[in-house]
């Protein structure tokens, strides 16, 4: 994804609370002045070839905005044109509007307190349309001018339409058709959404269907804009959160079935503002109808509505799609056009699945650790080897060591713990961003400006940062970030990710992204504050902000279980905390998290208590390492590390990245004579291992062949090579060479039949 990227300089250069700059990049949203600020395509990540095949396709006029930016238009974008059904989410915004302003009691309040006409009607069907309420007017299913009962079939018209329209703008705001743009539609949308094309409720005139939208392809964008960004524009919250949210993620259940057509009385006079027929049931929901607007749900028949598109995307569409405006949250994309060839959901799918394909997907960048694309549960760099990582699993505030400055910075031995580490093989860090708010560390353990998350983040505490974490990353040392410590909340807002959050997590990846040696963790024991959905929700957001598909984490207190997060697209690694005594108590717990991940996630034995040193510490982490684990080791601090256990680590590294022990799975029922645990590709290459042995090392089942064997002491680092070995089928086992110890590992490939 081509995106600017932070230069920093480490000075804030203005901006108020929330504000915060870097060179070639503004932190915050983006918004639309008088006039859209225009990008090229490739500036955000966009195909043009892709776009230029929407607009070829569909023909007409529109519009794609990504990350509030103007980045394509086709055949006029600022004209203004009547856009049908589309228009019904404008009529369910001014309905919340109402609910808001305290105009009426809420959505479940009945019409007929406002159209007492609905009361009298239908006496032999008991009175039903007494009990349509505005919900049901704004989901369809009033079962107006039909014998259903409110509430019980979905009916798509524009009789109910024009029901629900002119209960609410003449009755509910008081307007009149000459009036309703001025009283309503402008001062309460349009002119602050800024539209700069005089949009309209009156399309074709005060004569004929008034309540028709038309309103330019531009101008629409301004309103998904608004509803992308949570109702909230230019820091007024224009509509409520709940409300620009609730519109679209709860669409109608399946159980709620097509409306017939056996026609019922509707009040006398009862206008249209489409529908010509009597009755008119147009089509079915198809489990993608929420507050006027069209969702990406599922069918009765388990048919995704727009299966080429991202599942969060919704929109409105009029004249069966050609006219429409659609927001697609996931990719920061709008797409608003008219008067196009697009018919139905086939051709609308066909559009939205173009426009996803025409965002360029993050690619890592040579020698980066990622996902082993063929092998998730395990890491490897991009363009090389596998991946193995071992090391300190402390110190978890590295970050604030040391006594802070005025301007935020630290004045600690981060840079000798860095040095101490390079050259000794072991391979990663794990701190903190955030340590405040309920976490381990103090009120300063933050990367705020004056520690106030109102205030944006320091720039200078980045630089900061920066001048440490690119140390590491050239010498081969993970920045393990943890965005969020243990009982840290820093914002209030349930399970969503809000504006002030989702600019601090996407200001930290960009900054940091470029990184080669970096995995994002969201959170320690994220389950102490944070829900599940939260954290699947902060993930989405590290994810999309990462230009470079950075490996994403997540820690939890002790336990194997991983299934929250096991088959989620934004989370690669389970951060297992578990707390058992024993080598072997943490094999056995490593192998059953490796069967229970089943091949969509990786293990990092992350923490567990009473690790130990010396050869005690070492044991465990082979332990670990032989059932599926990498290693980081709690109270290993660097600091008060001997350099001896941080060679340990290293060694482990050394060896298994000069094997593929990526390809393997654990195979513990392998182990032969003195073997204790076995990684193993069956037929192919093993690894065993004995932390004591007696006797001979030794594996079942083996094939009859030539084998390479790598023979390796794990406490000193010794290596023994033998090439061109003879096995026989079967159960084989081999002594150890001459000076080896009796600790250690025997890498085992065979090499031809």
């Amino acid at each position: 994804m081509c995106r600017l990227k932070i230069l920093l300089v480490g000075l804030l250069v203005g901006g108020g609370p929330g504000v915060y700059r870097a060179v070639g990049r503004v932190e915050r949203p983006v918004y639309p002045g008088k006039h859209w600020e225009d990008k090229m395509p490739v500036e955000v990540g966009l195909d043009v070839r892709k776009l230029r095949a929407i607009s070829d396709y569909a023909g007409g006029f529109g519009c794609v905005v990504r990350h509030g930016y103007m980045v394509y238009t086709w055949g006029g974008a600022s004209r203004r044109m009547d856009v049908a059904s589309a228009a019904k989410p404008v009529y369910a915004h001014f309905l919340f509007k109402a609910v808001e302003q305290g105009k009426i009691a809420g959505v479940d309040e009945p019409l007929g307190k406002w159209e007492p006409r609905l009361n009298q009607i239908n006496k032999k069907l008991g009175y039903k349309d007494r009990n349509i309420t505005w919900r049901h007017c704004a989901n369809q299913v009033s079962c107006y001018g039909l014998v259903e009962s409110p509430g019980t079939a979905f009916a798509y018209n524009d009789w109910q339409m024009a029901l629900f329209w002119d209960t609410l703008f003449q009755k509910v705001y008081g307007t009149t058709h000459e009036t309703v743009d001025e009283k309503v539609l402008h001062p309460m949308l349009t002119d602050p959404l800024g539209c700069q094309d005089n949009p309209t409720f009156m399309a074709f005139g005060v004569g004929d269907r008034p309540a028709r939208l038309a309103i330019s392809p531009r101008d629409f964008a301004r309103f998904g804009l608004l509803y992308l960004r949570g109702g909230k524009w230019r820091g007024e919250q224009l509509i409520g959160r709940e409300f620009a949210t609730t519109a679209m993620i709860h669409p109608l259940p399946n159980s709620i079935p097509r409306a017939g057509n056996q026609a019922a009385e509707m009040v006398p006079g009862q206008r249209s503002i489409g529908s010509r027929s009597i009755p008119d049931n147009q089509c079915d929901h198809v489990g993608s109808y929420s507050w006027l607007w069209w969702t990406n749900g599922v069918s009765r028949e388990g048919e995704r509505h727009w299966p080429g598109a991202p599942v969060d995307t919704y929109g409105c569409f009029g004249h069966g799609g050609m006219r429409a405006m659609v927001v697609i949250p996931s990719l920061d994309l709008i797409i608003s056009w008219n008067d196009t060839r697009i018919q139905a959901s086939e051709m609308e799918n066909h559009v939205l699945t173009l426009l996803r394909e025409s965002v360029v997907e993050p690619e890592a960048q040579a020698g980066q650790i990622i996902v082993d694309p063929e092998h998730p549960q395990w890491l490897k760099r991009e363009g090389m080897g596998p991946f193995f990582m071992c090391g300190p699993g402390d110190p978890e505030g590295f970050l604030y060591r040391g006594r802070s400055n005025p301007d935020g910075t630290r004045d600690g031995d981060q840079e000798a713990l860095i040095d101490k580490l390079k050259g000794t093989g072991a391979n990663c860090i794990y701190l903190m961003a955030v340590r405040s708010h309920g976490g381990d560390g103090d009120s300063t353990h933050n990367p705020f400006i004056d520690n106030d998350p109102a205030q944006g983040v320091n720039l200078k505490v980045l630089a900061q940062w920066e001048k440490w974490f690119a140390e590491m990353d050239r010498n081969g040392i993970v920045i393990y970030f943890f965005f969020y410590d243990d009982s840290t909340r820093v914002w209030d807002t349930g399970d969503a990710v809000g504006e002030e959050e989702r600019s601090f997590v996407r200001t930290v990846v960009d900054t940091f992204e470029h990184h080669r040696n970096l995995i994002w963790c969201v959170a320690e024991e994220y389950g102490e504050r944070l829900s599940a959905e939260r954290v699947r929700k902060i993930a989405g957001e590290i994810r999309k902000a990462d230009d470079y598909e950075h490996v994403v984490a997540v820690h939890k207190n002790h336990g194997l279980d991983f299934s929250e997060f096991a088959d989620g697209p934004n989370i690669d690694q389970f951060a297992v905390q578990y707390n058992v005594a024993t080598a072997e108590a943490l094999h056995e717990g490593m192998v059953e998290a490796w069967k229970r991940a089943k091949g969509r996630y990786n293990l990092n034995m992350s923490e567990a208590a009473d690790f130990g040193s010396g050869a005690q510490a070492r044991k465990k982490c082979w332990a670990c390492a032989m059932a599926g684990a990498y290693v980081m080791i709690l109270r290993m601090d660097i600091a008060t590390t001997p350099k001896s256990d941080l060679e340990d680590c290293g060694r482990l590294v050394h060896f298994f990245e000069s094997t593929n022990f990526n390809e393997m799975s654990p195979h513990d029922e392998l182990a032969f004579a003195g073997t204790q645990y076995v990684l193993a590709l069956p037929g192919d290459s093993y690894i065993a291992y004995a932390s004591g042995l007696r006797g001979k090392i030794g594996l079942k089942q083996m094939e009859a062949g030539k084998y390479e064997f790598r023979w390796f002491d794990c406490s000193i680092g010794e290596e023994v090579i033998q090439k061109e070995v003879d096995v026989a089928e079967g159960g084989r086992s081999w002594d150890k060479p001459e000076g080896m110890g009796d600790e250690l590992a025997v890498y085992v490939r065979r090499v031809r039949k």
